[in-house]
C-alpha cells in the first residue's frame, strides 16, 4: 500500500516527505500517514526534522470533496478538532522542526508549515490562506499562529484577501525566514539542520520550550520560565562539554538525548 508521507532519518536528522499526489491535501490517508511517522520519530533519537513535500506542492490544503460532506455544527466541530490538534502535534514534537516549503503551500499546507519552528521556502514557492475565498477561515491554526508571526495587521490583511505570496514576498511579510533557489532547497534546509544538530540537544529543546511557553506569558513570568530552563540544564552537564571542547578549539560532541526523554526543567 502507498505511503502518503515517509521518512528518513540519519545522523539525527529526519526528513519527512509528503507525496500525496495531485497536491498533497489533507486527506484521511495523508493525516493518518503523517500521524504514524511522528509516533514512530518519537521512539528515536532525533535532534531535528525537516518537512517538505513532492513536486510542484508544499501541501495544497484541504481535501475540497471532504468539504462537502460537512453537513452539521457536529461534523464541521469534528473536522476543525482534528485538523487543530493535527497541526498542535506537529507544533509540540519537542525538536526543532524546519518546514522546507518547495511549492504551493495554501491553507492547511501554510498551517503545517506555521506549526513548525522555522520556514525555508523554494523561490517558486508560493503561500498563502486562502480560506475566505470559500466562505470559512483558517481554523487549523493559521489564525492564530499567523498573527503571533508576522503580527495581527499582516495576518488579518493575508487572511481577509486571501492573497497569495511569492516566496520573496513572504520573506519581506516575515513568513519564512530564509528562501532558496528550487534545487537548492533541501540542501540548504540540510545544511541548516546540521548546524541545528551540532548543538546540545537537550539545550536546543529548552529553547524550543521557553520560547513557545514564554510567548503569551507576562514579561516576569517569562522571565521566571527562563530561569527554570536555564537552570534545568546544568544537571544535563552539556556545559562541560561546550566549555571543554572550546578551550581546545574543537567542535563539541554532544551525547544523543534517549527516545521519551523527560526535559522539563
Amino acid at each position: 500500500m502507498k505511503k502518503h508521507v515517509d521518512f528518513t532519518l540519519n545522523d539525527g536528522i529526519a526528513v519527512i516527505t509528503m507525496d500525496s499526489p495531485p497536491v498533497n491535501a489533507f486527506t484521511d490517508a495523508l493525516h493518518d500517514d503523517f500521524c504514524s511517522t511522528l509516533a514512530t520519530l518519537a521512539g528515536q533519537s532525533v535532534r531535528v526534522a525537516i518537512i517538505t513535500g513532492t513536486g510542484r506542492y508544499f501541501q495544497a490544503g484541504g481535501d475540497m470533496n471532504r468539504f462537502l460532506t460537512l453537513k452539521t455544527l457536529a461534523d464541521a466541530r469534528a473536522f476543525v478538532e482534528l485538523a487543530q490538534g493535527f497541526m498542535n502535534t506537529i507544533a509540540a514534537t519537542p525538536y526543532p522542526t524546519i518546514a522546507a516549503i518547495n511549492g504551493y503551500a495554501l491553507g492547511g499546507g501554510l498551517e503545517i508549515a506555521l506549526a513548525c519552528d522555522v520556514r525555508m521556502a523554494s523561490s517558486s514557492a508560493i503561500l498563502g490562506l486562502p480560506e475566505a475565498r470559500y466562505g470559512i477561515l483558517a481554523g487549523a491554526g493559521g489564525t492564530q499562529r499567523l498573527a503571533r508571526l508576522v503580527g495581527p495587521g499582516r495576518a488579518k490583511l493575508l487572511m481577509y484577501t486571501g492573497r497569495q505570496l511569492t516566496a520573496d514576498q513572504a520573506l519581506n511579510f516575515g513568513l519564512v525566514e530564509h528562501v532558496s533557489a528550487p534545487e537548492q532547497l533541501l540542501a540548504d534546509s540540510m545544511a541548516m539542520a546540521r548546524e541545528i544538530a551540532g548543538n546540545s540537544p537537550i539545550a536546543v529543546r529548552h529553547i524550543k520550550r521557553c520560547v513557545d511557553e514564554g510567548l503569551d506569558l507576562p514579561l516576569e513570568r517569562a522571565l521566571a520560565l527562563e530561569r527554570d530552563y536555564w537552570a534545568g540544564l546544568i544537571p544535563y552537564r552539556d556545559y562541560l562539554e561546550g566549555v571543554q571542547a572550546w578551550l581546545e578549539k574543537r567542535q563539541p560532541d554532544y551525547p544523543d538525548l534517549p527516545a521519551h526523554q523527560d526535559d522539563s526543567p
